[in-house]
């Protein structure tokens, strides 16, 4: 009976260790799986930046410049990560009588978003993630056209984030993919009484509680003009410099990676005190000739090189892709010949991440 009782212990102490290397091994194996999934930090991705794009013709039916359905269709084939229009879907409110869509807000808003349905179906929910912003035609003059707001609210911007102001939902908000963080500002909004302007403490905020080493920002008007052209200036934020700069400030303390913007219908690069504002307004809107004599003289140009007339301008959109292995980003600017219906290559750099700056 001794040697039995021997013998059960021995087998009872050989299950207890067995059992014990067993759970080891066990949670050995889920702590390999959970570190072998992509991080932050890790890889490459990509999105588009595009927008203005309504109708050249000031006797539009639609609203919207026919030249949206190639940029969409081409955005669709890069298969971008996600897409974001920086403002002015449609003629909106800057429309007379002698057009049928003048004052059909909804109109205007479902052929913008027929138009864009290659990237993103708003009838079925599916396709690339779309992340849209007011410009001036979605806003009045010089007040806010409610009907104008109320549908493009419950049309274009059902699915934005929530996490604005409380009076700017879906119009303000931030979201972040992998290592970067992306932060959209309403221009049109009035801060202190004054529009064209954002909410500069609650920027202030999303600037400083994410230390991802990619931050973008994107409102519809550039900081800093790069067009002389006085009807366009009273819907910027130039019109209000002191507040402007201050919220360019906070981009260049944080180390903001670029600040993307549209309003002038074209494609310019420049950049002020380390930091890149990059127009990207060329979605098929009318198109003024481009002179670098108009540029802000606190900017320095980097593309285009020279003047451009109005005649060879093209439309496009840009393409950005993020290595976070590397710690860079690149922008290819992609552009549209309408007579042949093809693609060619534009402005191309490379950028550090924020903590390269």
């Amino acid at each position: 009976m001794r040697l039995y009782a021997v013998l059960l212990s021995l087998v009872l102490v050989f299950l207890v260790v067995s059992g014990g290397c067993m759970q080891s091994s066990s949670t050995t194996t889920k702590k390999a799986v959970q570190t072998s999934t992509v991080i932050p930090g890790n890889g490459t991705w990509t999105f588009v930046v595009f927008g203005d794009s309504p109708d050249p013709a000031t006797n539009t039916t639609t609203g919207v410049s026919p030249e949206l359905i190639p940029i969409a269709k081409a955005i669709a084939v890069e298969n971008p990560d996600h897409a974001i229009y920086v403002g002015d879907l449609t003629n909106g409110w800057e429309l007379d009588h002698t057009s049928p869509a003048a004052g059909n807000y909804s109109a205007q808003h479902a052929n913008w978003m027929k138009a864009v349905s290659p990237i993103y179906n708003y009838t079925t929910g599916m396709g690339i993630p779309l992340y849209v912003m007011r410009g001036n035609h979605e806003d009045g003059p010089p007040k806010n056209v409610t009907p104008l707001l109320e549908n493009y609210l419950a049309t274009v911007a059902p699915g934005m984030p929530t996490n604005g102001p409380p009076n700017e939902k879906k119009l303000t908000y931030s979201f972040s993919h992998n290592g970067a963080k992306f932060i959209v500002t309403d221009d049109y909004i009035a801060h202190n009484g004054l529009k064209e302007t954002v909410n500069q403490s609650w920027v202030d905020e999303q600037l400083s509680v994410d230390t991802r080493p990619f931050m973008f920002v994107f409102g519809h008007s550039p900081a800093y003009m790069v067009e002389n052209d006085t009807e366009d200036n009273d819907f910027a934020l130039a019109i209000h410099p002191a507040q402007r700069d201050i919220f360019w400030e906070s981009l260049v303390n944080n180390h903001v990676t670029a600040y993307f913007d549209g309003h002038t219908h074209m494609y310019v690069r420049a950049e002020y005190q380390g930091l890149r504002q990059i127009v990207t307004g060329n979605g098929g809107a009318k198109m003024p000739a481009f002179d670098p004599a108009n540029v802000s003289p606190v900017l320095k140009l980097e593309y285009p090189h020279g003047k451009i007339d109005k005649e060879d301008q093209k439309v496009g959109y840009i393409v950005v892709t993020v290595n976070e292995t590397a710690g860079t980003w690149t922008g290819v600017q992609k552009i549209y010949n309408a007579e042949t219906g093809t693609w060619t290559t534009g402005d191309t750099f490379t950028l550090p991440s924020r903590s390269g700056v």
